[in-house]
């Protein structure tokens, strides 16, 4: 494998706690959102247990966990898990999941981890979401590693393959569990695709041997589900612009906004299922001669898992039934009609604040919800 210097996009490491700590805590714009969050008592006790951390699990088992059991509290009417089954505790694995929040899905993956015994994953951020340097401080600190979207030409191919690297370092010498998204930026139509593009960056650090280049970084696919779509007017804006060929660039702070509504906005259940390591499918896969179709297969086996383990709300069935035209689901007795009133007002209220033609935003904001339906049917 070829050396890195992985400093500029690495996780923090425990000797480092105590000095980032202290920084985080003197920076005026964090402590503007501790007080929105907490009172000042609060504030002021967690300032000087936080200035005697030294350790990243520490952070994450007492104050991380604190903050998003405090949350569940408040935006979640339930958090189901499924699959612990398929993970051995004192094994290492890349888990490929379907994105749909920004900070949610990651960081209730290792909530749960901790919850149920297991070692947290590294997780991959985008640089675009480093509004602030208190951003990056925390998110370093709770063990994620910086993924550089705005890179060019050669320094892209670099970039990826110093992503590479690091990912495997972290799986094979480190021994530690990373999750990545299936493909760059969340979910914007509801199809949860798994992008070529992604597997190839995971090769480049390897050896070129297609099925012990992947076998050791132990694939396993994982499902995130929210009733309630995170951040779904961005999602809806951003997939219109997409059908109507109009470029579609969000800035910081729509960002950092999408962010908040992603952590504070009503979720409704959630459920994630973690499928089954994907290394039985590799001899097969790798079988076929053309590189290309290699990941292409590879990929298709992910997004199977995926659909398959997707826990389905009544907002996927009304939508489903809307979009067709049928009542389907609702003569299953999959929802009522007062469930689908209350999804067409919410569907109208989200669009009515969108600029465009209203028959299609509608079926877009329809669609998101339908098309992980229409996905577990296809298989």
């Amino acid at each position: 494998m070829q050396k890195f210097n992985f400093e500029d996009i690495r996780s923090y490491r425990d000797n480092e706690v105590h000095h980032k700590l202290l920084e985080l805590l003197k920076d005026e714009e964090f402590i503007y959102i501790l007080k929105k969050i907490y009172p000042d008592e609060r504030i002021e006790r967690l300032s000087r247990e936080l200035s005697r951390v030294n350790s990243v699990y520490d952070f994450q088992k007492k104050y991380i966990s604190e903050y998003i059991t405090a949350l569940l509290q408040l935006t979640v009417s339930s958090l189901k898990v499924e699959g612990f089954e398929n993970i051995e505790k004192n094994k290492p694995y890349l888990f490929i999941s379907n994105h749909r929040d920004i900070i949610s899905d990651p960081a209730l993956i290792n909530y749960l981890f901790l919850q149920n015994g297991y070692d947290t994953c590294e997780s991959g951020v985008g640089n675009n979401l480093l509004i602030y340097r208190w951003i990056e401080i925390l998110i370093r600190l709770n063990k994620s590693f910086i993924v550089r979207r705005d890179l060019k030409g050669k320094a892209m191919f670099e970039g990826s393959h110093k992503l590479s690297a690091y990912i495997r370092d972290t799986i094979i010498n480190r021994k530690n569990s990373v999750w990545i998204a299936q493909r760059e930026g969340r979910t914007k139509d509801g199809n949860d695709k798994t992008d070529p593009a992604i597997l190839k960056m995971f090769g480049m650090s390897g050896t070129g041997n297609f099925i012990d280049d992947f076998r050791e970084l132990n694939i396993i696919p994982v499902s995130i589900s929210y009733e309630n779509e995170p951040a779904i007017e961005s999602k809806v804006a951003a997939t219109y612009a997409k059908i109507s060929g109009e470029k579609y660039t969000k800035t910081p702070e729509e960002d950092l906004a999408d962010m908040g509504r992603g952590l504070y906005g009503m979720k409704g259940e959630i459920n994630i299922v973690f499928g089954k390591p994907v290394n039985g499918k590799l001899q097969s896969i790798g079988k076929i001669k053309k590189k290309n179709e290699k990941f292409a297969e590879l990929a298709r086996r992910i997004d199977e898992q995926i659909y398959e383990n997707y826990k389905l709300t009544k907002p996927n069935y009304i939508a489903f039934d809307i979009l067709t035209g049928s009542k389907k689901f609702m003569k299953e007795g999959k929802y009522t009609k007062a469930e689908e009133t209350k999804m067409i007002l919410l569907c109208e209220k989200t669009v009515s604040s969108l600029k465009g033609n209203q028959n299609l935003l509608e079926k877009i904001y329809y669609g998101i919800y339908a098309n992980p339906l229409i996905n577990k049917i296809k298989i």
